[in-house]
């Protein structure tokens, strides 16, 4: 498998350079060691490294060392920020300052994530993200914008917040959406992206999206290959 150039990986490479310009800027508004969130970044950019580069099958790439160590890592980072986030019970109180929390949370789910994703899927780059099925529980206008919801969603586990231009979104309906780099838009901060309007059917089970709808499909390829552009 050309590793180099595959979607999982550069999204993977993507989400970290994502936390190592959170980390750089200390744009945390939390006091963390600063020195231990480093040297796991460091750590893991090593790793990446040897996963990138291994040209090895999916399968095989899933259980190797390197990216056993590199999720490791990336564990470590998560165990300090989440202590010092919870220490003080830390919310934010502007959209810059959710939209790192939003940043910090996606790689860390990319991370988590790479071993399923390149184990149980193909090189599709619609796989290199999650795509879910959540459930709209508030829909309301984004303040001084023309077309813009803000959602609150529902995957089961989690609540997604979603800005959308998609019209009529209303609470109760079930809807695809891809687990992207979280955006600021109007002051809203969308952690996700619907992917289309299309209502799913109501027996469709809430988290992962075992069959995404080929449409769905589509619009998270999309996204995917402008993720993957940047890192080419």
């Amino acid at each position: 498998m050309d590793t180099a150039n595959d979607a999982r990986v550069l999204v993977l490479e993507d989400a970290l350079k994502r936390l190592n310009d959170v980390v750089s800027g200390r744009r945390l508004k939390v006091h963390v060691e600063y020195g231990k969130l480093v040297e796991a970044l460091k750590i893991a950019g090593s790793l990446l490294y040897e996963v990138k580069y291994s040209y090895i099958d999916a399968s095989a790439l899933a259980v190797l060392e390197a990216t056993k160590n590199l999720v490791a890592a990336i564990d470590g980072f998560a165990d300090i920020y989440n202590a010092a986030v919870e220490s003080v019970g830390f919310k934010p109180k502007t959209a810059k300052e959710q939209l790192v929390l939003a940043e910090v949370d996606y790689t860390l789910r990319i991370v988590k994530g790479i071993p399923t994703r390149l184990a149980e899927h193909n090189e599709d780059p619609a796989y290199a993200i999650d795509i879910l099925a959540v459930e709209v529980s508030q829909a309301h206008p984004v303040e001084n914008s023309k077309n813009l919801l803000s959602c609150r969603c529902t995957d089961g586990s989690r609540i997604w917040h979603i800005v959308t231009n998609i019209p009529d979104v209303k609470p109760g309906v079930k809807l695809a959406c891809a687990v992207l780099p979280p955006v600021e838009m109007m002051n809203a901060v969308s952690e996700a992206m619907f992917l289309g309007g299309e209502a799913l059917p109501e027996t469709i089970g809430l988290g992962p999206l075992a069959n995404p709808p080929d449409s769905a499909l589509d619009q998270a390829r999309a996204q995917v290959m402008q993720i993957t552009k940047r890192m080419m």
